[in-house]
């Protein structure tokens, strides 16, 4: 099974939770102009965050994950409230993994009768994240370290958003201390070389460098020119094609392509991530711990994705909560060779909650309980949106 609570390194031997209330925090932040991605043309930033308060007035902070379309965020936050608030308000749950098998089983009619299951699992992520940090702090523990790992440093690389120049970009990330890096591209094989071959020969050969195209590459396409990336040495290339392509063209694609491929973050299901582990295409798999399955799911995913000797790289492009979550599943399964994603953007509803950041190529995680990053709420202000 994928999916199991009562495992060594997960919080079932912690002190039950009782719920007293569930908080939707909305935060936007415009852009100057609109970014074009292959998604959709975005004019802002969003994030939405979820708080759990227990009976001794300790709160647990989590994320939702809202990227797009951005008004999905009002639609997120009104499941939050109206349908999982009143199955956790009032309610004891033995662990955080105990809330998170009785929501997805009380949630999948809704799932199937809806046909929004990425909303359905990313809710439930979010609320996850929260009641983790709550159950850590309740331990007066680190997340990482309740969860079984044996330090809170992690390595990171440097993420560019489409909004990025590159080339300043990757120069104020390499001074930052960053050596290795991701960029962005769309279209056919001349966009992509144009795209890597100016960052390669900026950070030279030493330096890991990845390719993320968003699934906008034609298959037929992709599996003809894939050989041309040769020369730029890609740690990887990420969502070439669609996740949902056939088996057989992810297979034929990952035969042909120089670099190893490299995607996850659009699975929201248990079962997505079966056949990804079952299949050879994908070496580098990268789940969003916002987008599915929170910690109850995601610890165990990782520790299976590392078993398999593939490389366990987490998705992360959103807020505080988000990006520090990431980071403590990271280092609780202890990956010999994963990386966590950090964008170097400009993101001021990460940099609001979050204090400090990577240096020298590695995020050190705080000591303190929980998530580890101090609440100021007056911070978020000029952020927050009705939800």
């Amino acid at each position: 099974m994928l999916l199991r609570s009562g495992m060594p390194g997960t919080t079932q031997a912690a002190s039950c939770l009782h719920i007293r209330g569930v908080e939707a925090i909305g935060l936007e932040e415009r852009f100057a102009k609109p970014v074009d991605t292959p998604m959709s043309a975005i004019q802002s930033v969003v994030a939405l965050l979820v708080v759990v308060l227990d009976d001794d007035g300790i709160e647990g902070w989590g994320e939702i994950w809202c990227n797009f379309p951005r008004f999905g965020i009002h639609h997120r936050a009104r499941m939050l409230q109206e349908v999982f608030a009143p199955a956790l308000v009032g309610c004891t749950f033995e662990s955080p993994e105990d809330a998170w098998t009785k929501l997805t089983a009380m949630s999948n009619v809704l799932r199937l009768q809806s046909g929004e299951t990425g909303p359905v699992a990313a809710v439930i992520a979010g609320i996850d994240i929260a009641l983790h940090d709550l159950a850590a702090k309740r331990a007066g523990l680190p997340l990482w370290q309740m969860l079984g790992g044996t330090t809170g440093r992690v390595p990171v690389y440097a993420s560019l958003g489409r909004a990025e120049d590159i080339r300043p970009g990757i120069v104020r990330a390499w001074d930052r201390g960053f050596r290795a890096f991701k960029v962005r591209s769309a279209g056919g094989i001349a966009n992509h070389v144009a795209v890597v071959r100016p960052v390669r020969e900026l950070i030279g050969p030493s330096c890991e460098l990845m390719l993320d195209v968003n699934a906008s590459w034609n298959p037929d396409d992709a599996l003809a020119t894939i050989h041309q990336l040769a020369p730029e040495r890609l740690a990887w290339l990420e969502e070439p094609i669609p996740v949902d392509a056939s088996p057989a063209i992810w297979s034929a694609l990952a035969t042909a392509a120089p670099m190893p491929l490299a995607g996850g973050e659009n699975m929201v299901t248990a079962q997505m991530f079966e056949s990804a582990l079952a299949g050879e295409a994908l070496a580098v798999l990268q789940p969003d711990i916002t987008k599915w399955g929170g910690f109850s799911g995601g610890l165990p995913l990782a520790r299976r994705i590392c078993a398999a000797s593939r490389r366990f790289c987490p998705h992360m492009f959103t807020a505080a909560p988000g990006v520090l979550a990431s980071a403590h599943l990271l280092a609780a399964v202890d990956s010999p060779d994963g990386v966590l994603e950090y964008g170097v953007t400009t993101n001021p509803l990460r940099d609001a909650l979050l204090e400090g950041g990577p240096e020298e190529g590695v995020f050190t995680l705080p000591d303190a309980p929980g998530l580890g990053f101090a609440i100021d709420r007056t911070r978020l202000k000029r952020f927050r949106i009705a939800v």
